[in-house]
C-alpha cells in the first residue's frame, strides 16, 4: 500500500470522517493520487460507516466515536 493509503487508514482508525472531510485534509495531494490511495483502502474491505455516513475503520478510537453517534 502507498504511504498516503497508510495515512488515510491511520486517520480513519482514529477519527470517523465524511469523504469530503478526508479529501480536504489532503488538498496538497494531487486528486488522482488521493483517489488511488482511497481505492487502495477500499480494496482492503475494512471501511465501515456510522449512522451519519462518516467512514471509519474498526479497532481504534474512531469505532468508539462512531458507536456513540446516532442519526437524528
Amino acid at each position: 500500500m502507498s504511504e498516503l493509503a497508510d495515512t488515510i487508514e491511520a486517520t480513519l482508525t482514529e477519527e470517523p470522517l465524511q469523504f469530503g472531510e478526508l479529501a480536504d485534509r489532503h488538498r496538497a495531494v494531487a486528486w488522482r493520487d488521493f483517489l488511488h490511495a482511497w481505492g487502495e483502502v477500499r480494496e482492503k474491505d475494512i471501511l465501515k460507516r456510522d449512522d451519519i455516513g462518516r467512514y471509519y475503520i474498526p479497532g481504534g478510537e474512531a469505532e468508539a466515536i462512531a458507536a456513540e453517534t446516532k442519526a437524528i
